[in-house]
């Protein structure tokens, strides 16, 4: 008699072939690159300018999709106020949780802010039900799944165990913007594309940028950074910053319609625990004298197990059946 692991084992083959499954991935391996390049950036070579990394990377965005619809190569309707405004909230939400985000990587301000985002899953649960007024197909073992990955994923990333008012009110903060833009771009996914989504909103993200620009004025001194302290791998790292952002966007949109804003939460969450682990090991960016313990690696091993246990019980058919190249 087969044992239900080996169940499982022989079905995991067939799930991960799933176009839903392959957008997953993408995701995660567009976002785990991404995040590291940035961290490196900001904490090794002390670019420490969230607003104009987030600018440039929109203005790629939508440099390189008007270049491509210019030639023909994209057959994709130009932007109008008309369409762009079914995204402009989500867009808002998105953009000012991304600058804390990206403002929270140096690691000193606001150490545990990381830590508390890791609870955007449970926060997506509750404005999905908040806003649309139900509930998603959760049974009490997925539900226990969910909360296993937000406790044990916060706990992994965290090496500082303390807890700061800042942090915990910049983390939930962003948490709960980060979570209700989830939410409506998954509702809008059914009537536009990725493609489509990602291009109203890198046009709405970069005028939330460069009017916050106003206020905080980092153009100046991130243009004196470049001119005075640049170097050959800062430029290199910052063009692939660049359009390693086109990637993030699509697959993050991609996935968001594919699989829905839970399971992309989800998969987020595996990331990010994955990639604090391979930061530290690799040197890859600082971490001060801050080091995981045994209580980081439980809750390291902790989170795998939560993760796929939540698969496990989470409703496969919201695994939709959608051509990964779909445009």
């Amino acid at each position: 008699v087969s044992s239900p692991a080996l169940k499982i084992a022989m079905r995991l083959p067939h799930m991960m072939q799933s176009p839903a499954a392959k957008s997953a991935l993408a995701f995660a391996g567009a976002s785990f690159i991404t995040g590291i390049i940035a961290k490196i950036l900001i904490t090794k070579m002390f670019f420490d300018y969230p607003i104009v990394i987030l600018m440039i990377q929109m203005a790629t965005v939508l440099f390189t999709i008007e270049l491509l619809r210019v030639f023909g190569v994209l057959k994709l309707a130009p932007y109008t106020f008309d369409k762009g405004r079914h995204l402009f909230l989500p867009s808002i939400l998105m953009s000012i949780s991304s600058w804390l985000s990206v403002s929270a990587y140096e690691g000193i301000g606001l150490p545990l802010f990381d830590p508390i985002k890791r609870f955007t899953p449970l926060l997506i649960l509750g404005v999905a039900t908040f806003i649309y007024r139900k509930q998603h197909r959760l049974d009490r073992n997925a539900l226990i799944a969910l909360i296993g990955v937000s406790v044990l994923s916060s706990m992994a990333v965290n090496f500082e165990l303390a807890m700061g008012r800042f942090s915990l009110f910049y983390g939930l903060f962003a948490g709960l913007l980060h979570a209700a833009a989830f939410v409506q771009f998954e509702s809008l996914s059914d009537t536009f594309s990725p493609l489509e989504m990602m291009y109203m909103h890198s046009f709405n993200s970069l005028v939330v940028f460069l009017l916050a620009d106003i206020v905080q004025d980092e153009i100046r001194d991130a243009f004196m950074y470049v001119m005075t302290s640049s170097n050959k791998s800062f430029v290199f790292l910052f063009i692939l910053l660049m359009f390693l952002g086109l990637a993030l966007q699509y697959t993050t949109f991609h996935c968001i319609g594919a699989n829905g804003a839970l399971v992309t939460q989800v998969v987020s969450n595996g990331r990010a625990v994955l990639q604090v682990m391979f930061a530290y090991y690799s040197a890859s960016y600082l971490f001060y004298d801050l080091y995981p313990g045994w209580i980081n690696w439980i809750s390291f091993f902790g989170t795998a197990g939560s993760i796929y246990y939540f698969f496990q019980k989470y409703d496969f058919e919201q695994w939709k059946v959608s051509p990964f190249t779909k445009c």
